[in-house]
């Protein structure tokens, strides 16, 4: 008797555990397909800062580029003497 008690036990404690143990798989896939989802979420927040700043940054880097483009030009206008255009010292 005592015997078929402790294996009722046992088989009901197993149950439980089995029970438990596909709750907890259950719950663990969920948070993993949430952390996922949060990933992503995250990472097309990261890629749109990104294109965002390129953007800025392309457009300050011409910015600049115009403005030693203008610079370069008035300088070359207001050189007397440009010399013979050889790179032989001799200017």
């Amino acid at each position: 008797m005592k015997r078929s008690l402790a294996a009722a036990l046992a088989a009901s404690a197993a149950l439980l555990a089995a029970a438990c143990s596909e709750q907890t798989e259950q719950n663990a896939e969920a948070m993993a397909e949430r952390a996922a989802a949060d990933t992503e979420a995250n990472a097309e927040v990261i890629g749109n800062e990104l294109r965002e700043g390129a953007i800025v940054a392309a457009d300050e880097i011409s910015e600049g580029a115009e403005q030693l483009r203008d610079d370069l030009a008035e300088a070359d206008a207001k050189d007397t003497d440009p010399g013979d255009g050889e790179l032989d010292g001799t200017d």
